[in-house]
Order: structure tokens, then sequence, then C-alpha cells
């Protein structure tokens, strides 16, 4: 079959025509084979969005912006209406749209935040074709620097005017006394001066001159390190020597001996007990008068021979120079010298003041 010229023609007019429909959908933003949702919002200023501005969510392309109009009834709002293109995107009614600057440059773009919610889906309401979703405004990056600028353009301001007093004081100040007080004022700093440079003169030539005693000093302290270093071995065995008898004492029976100790108190503490009671040899010896007395009674018993030996010395000793039998005790010299040196033992043992 023979296709014409006119045939061939119209094909491609029809196919421009086509793909001229399909590029201006696309470029407002609309579907290219079905239309997208459409959703509206209402915000007090516009901020200069435009047509064909991204409608993002979480920084990802999702719709277009078809048109921005005032609001019929009132004019004091502007209502932006703009496209989802994501069908199976389900948009919950707590969403919003933020109108924000998408670059520093101040480019603005819708943001579609869709809050994370717990809630089962069953129970969620979502937006449908058509309706109004809660539009907020997000500060711009102009707003958010002169929030910061204004501030400190305001303590600049107050730190100059400050600075300005200051001057004024200073100049008021400047007179011919004011400077000449402040001459003296140098002069004085500079006398100053020139005694620190003295006294660091002195401290030079004070450092220069015990110089070398403290190399004396340094040597000493060397030779100790030194003798501390040839002898580490020494100090090492004595402090292993320390941890030996610390461990020896640590690892001993303590419990034994303080337990025997313990009990040996006890014992004593029962004996003294025993001899303040005045019971046994030595409580008794301690706490009756008997021995004392029997002493006593002893000491004048030896007394009273004494002097009745002393008075009546035949009566106990006699001598017979022709030998014939002589009643009584028969003595001979040595005998009679271990007398003498009883009765002086005797004589002297008298004389002790016995006490209870």
């Amino acid at each position: 079959m023979r296709v014409s010229k006119e045939f061939k023609v119209g094909l491609l007019v029809v196919l421009g025509l086509l793909l001229l429909f399909i590029g201006t959908n696309f470029l407002k933003g609309g579907g290219i084979f079905g239309k997208d949702r459409e959703f509206f919002a209402e915000f007090e200023n516009s901020a200069g969005l435009q047509p064909s501005n991204e409608v993002q969510l979480n920084g990802v392309r999702v719709g277009q912006v078809m048109a921005v109009d005032l609001k019929e009834d009132d004019a004091s709002k502007v209502v932006v209406r703009f496209t989802i293109e994501k069908e199976e995107l389900l948009i919950p009614n707590s969403s919003e749209i933020w109108l924000i600057s998408s670059d520093i440059l101040g480019t603005k773009a819708l943001d579609l935040r869709i809050p994370n919610d717990t809630v089962p889906r069953a129970n969620v309401a979502y937006y449908e074709s058509g309706d109004y979703m809660t539009a907020k405004t997000e500060m711009s990056y102009e707003d958010k620097i002169n929030e910061e600028i204004l501030p400190l353009k305001k303590k600049t301001e107050e730190l100059i005017a400050s600075v300005e007093g200051i001057i004024v004081s200073v100049n008021a100040f400047w007179d011919t006394s004011a400077a000449y007080t402040i001459d003296e004022s140098l002069y004085e700093v500079r006398d100053a001066i020139d005694k620190f440079g003295e006294l660091a003169n002195n401290l030079s030539i004070l450092v220069a001159n015990e110089t070398q005693q403290v190399n004396v000093i340094l040597k000493d302290v060397k030779t100790i390190t030194s003798n501390l270093a040839a002898n580490s071995d020494s100090i090492t065995n004595i402090v292993n020597n320390l941890s030996s008898i610390t461990s020896d004492v640590a690892n001993s029976d303590l419990d034994t001996i303080l337990y025997d100790t313990k009990e040996g108190l006890k014992e004593l503490n029962s004996l003294l007990a025993d001899i303040n009671s005045g019971e046994g040899t030595v409580g008794k010896l301690l706490h009756t008068d008997s021995l004392h007395n029997e002493l006593l009674q002893t000491n004048q018993s030896v007394q009273n021979l004494l002097d009745d030996f002393t008075a009546n010395p035949n009566k106990f000793v006699h001598f017979s120079i022709f030998g014939r039998k002589v009643k009584g005790y028969q003595t001979t010299p040595e005998r009679r010298n271990m007398l003498d040196e009883v009765l002086d033992s005797l004589q002297k043992g008298s004389e002790i003041q016995y006490k209870p």
C-alpha cells in the first residue's frame, strides 16, 4: 500500500502536537499518562514561591507546585495548589506542609513532613485529593541572619557610644596638670625599671658566685644516685627480706599465740585474786599476822636467852683448871669461838624490826 505525502505530513503534525502536550504537561508538573493528586495549602505570604517549584519529602522530590494565587474571599491569604506524583504515597491527616528555602540562595519549595505515628494504619485518616493541608512557614535564611545580627548590631552601637564617652573623658582630662602628672609617673616608672635592672645584675652575680657550690651539690647528688644504683641489688635483698619477714609474721599462728597469752593472763588474774582473798600459802602469808607474831616471840625468846647468858654465863658454860669433873656443858676453844659467832649473829638479828 502506498502512503501519500499528505498522510505522512499529517502524522508528523499529530505526533508533534502530542509531544508538545506531553512536554507542557510534564513541565507544569502534571502526570504524563494520568492526572496526579492535587492538594491545597494556605499561607500568610508566598515568600517568592513560584509554580513549578518542588514538593519534597525527606529531601526527595514527590510533587510540584502548580499555582500560587490570592484567596478569593480573603486577599491577605495565599492559596498554593500542588500535586503529589506518587500514587502509593499515603499522607496521614497529621502531616504538615512547610514553606522552606531549599538552598542558600533562597529558592523556595514545599516540604512535606509526615510524623512517625505509632497508631495502627487501620485507625489513621489520610488526606484525599483536593484537601487543604496544615501549612506552616519556616524562617528564611535572611530572617535567621537578621535574628543573629540585630543583637550584635545593638551591642556594637552601645560599645561605640561607650568608647566615645571614654574618649571625651580622656580629652577633658588631658590638660597641662594631667600631662605634668603623667610625665612624673613616667619618670618614676623609668627609675623603677633602672632598679629592676640593678637587681637583675646583682642576681646574676649571686648566681655566678654560687654556681660552684651548686655544681658540688649536683656532684654529691650524682654520687648518691650512683651509690644507690650500685647497691640496687643489696636494696632489693633488703626489701625481699622485709617482705619475707612480713610474710612470716602474716603467716604465723598469731591466733594461737594470742589465745595462749589470753589464757595465761586469765590464770595470772585468778592467782592474784586468790592471793588478794587470802587463799593459799602466799595469801595467808600476806594477809595473816601469825607468822609475824611468832617471829616476834622467837626474837623476844632469843633476846631473853642472851640477856640470861650475859648475866649468868656459868650457868651455861663451866671451866675446870684442875681437871675435875664439872657438871654442865663441856666446851672447847673451837666450840667457844663458834658459839661467840652464833651469839653475835643472834645479837645483830635481834635488832631487826619486823612489820606485817
